[in-house]
């Protein structure tokens, strides 16, 4: 199953192409993490001048998205895990925004300094919102944590209460880089927009 995207090109040279998750089918979609096994739900491109960055979102909470599956139903996605209809979040989770860069005029492999890019992704800061198909609200943040060895990728461990929060509801991440001057939206959620019905959308 493909997912939908979106290619937006925003003021300031940056360019967003965004893809669309849907809930666990396959292995690929999940990551270790040591929040617990992490579920793939957006990624995108961002590009800011010849600075490329491939943005994953994941959402974490101990084992609770391991075999999670997504049924469609006549009114609508459910979700069931071990043959148990599940309807909400647990009441907390991680989102791991993983972001790891490169030049975007690189032709073949690359060599880049472990400092590439620290300028743009250092003290990233973040908006989290939810959405569903009548409105968004602010989500509340519990606490987050930038993460970065020397390399080309960093990690953004944001912890948010999802308590009684539906599973068909998305996350709307604004992401502020370079204290501001570089400002970009990512989408993230279980469901894929192409799956929802009509009315969710």
């Amino acid at each position: 199953m493909r997912p939908n995207s979106i290619r937006l090109c925003l003021v300031g040279l940056v360019c967003l192409h965004l893809s669309y998750g849907d809930a666990a089918s396959t292995r690929s979609a999940l990551k270790e993490t040591e929040y617990g096994i992490g579920i793939k739900t957006g990624s995108s491109i961002i590009q800011y001048h010849d600075t490329c960055v491939w943005v994953q979102v994941f959402f974490a909470s101990g084992d609770f998205f391991r075999k999670l599956r997504q049924r469609n139903t006549p009114d609508g996605p459910q979700f069931i895990k071990d043959g148990t209809p599940i309807s909400k979040f647990p009441d907390s989770m991680t989102i791991d925004v993983e972001a790891t860069v490169y030049k975007c005029s690189a032709k073949g492999i690359e060599i880049l300094p472990p400092d590439y890019a620290s300028g743009l992704l250092n003290g990233a800061s973040f908006d989290v919102r939810w959405m569903n198909e009548t409105e968004t609200r602010p989500a509340r943040v519990l606490s987050t944590n930038e993460r970065h060895k020397p390399g080309l990728r960093w990690d953004y461990f944001i912890d948010i209460s999802t308590q009684d929060i539906p599973l068909v509801d998305d996350v709307l991440i604004e992401i502020s880089l370079r204290g501001g001057i570089s400002r970009t939206s990512l989408h993230a959620g279980l469901i894929s927009p192409k799956e929802r019905p009509r009315s969710l959308k």
